[in-house]
């Protein structure tokens, strides 16, 4: 009698272990997190490929108080974009955004980009921007190739 209440509280024990492991630790992603849509692209600056451009994306609509976030990124060697909402080149809500850009030296020192914008300033305000981007389900999600210039 004995050895039979053992085993069905180590029965009953497993199947509540199971069942709260199954609860609190298999989806995928936080529940507060907006769906994102990786964004394609390239930039050229002055018909090259950019590198380590810094690119910025303002909601059109303005900022959600309940669920805020604020996608950007950067360009690789190959000037391809890599923009970030929650994780490492993982994109961008879906909406319409103002995209800005601009091109500082990184300062090891302060962890961050400083100094003159190398883009003259031309693309770093968000109300002025000429290059916009919608994102979402069915949509294209694609930049293609934004040409930019250091000229003034």
């Amino acid at each position: 009698m004995r050895t039979q209440n053992n085993r069905m509280r180590l029965s009953n024990l497993l199947t509540w272990s199971i069942l709260s492991l199954l609860s609190t630790g298999c989806g995928s992603g936080n529940s507060n997190e907006k769906q994102v849509f990786e964004i394609k692209g390239t930039v050229m600056v002055d018909g090259k490929p950019a590198e380590q451009i810094q690119i910025a994306l303002h909601d059109k609509a303005g900022s959600d108080n309940k669920q805020p976030t604020y996608p950007q990124g950067f360009t690789d060697a190959s000037g391809k974009i890599r923009i970030s909402t929650y994780a490492d080149g993982d994109g961008a809500p879906a909406g319409e955004y103002n995209v800005t850009f601009s091109s500082q030296e990184y300062n090891a020192m302060s962890r961050g980009f400083s100094g003159p914008d190398k883009l003259n300033k031309k693309y770093s305000d968000p109300k002025t921007t000429t290059i916009s981007l919608t994102l979402g389900a069915g949509k294209p999600n694609d930049m293609g190739t934004v040409e930019l210039t250091t000229k003034k």
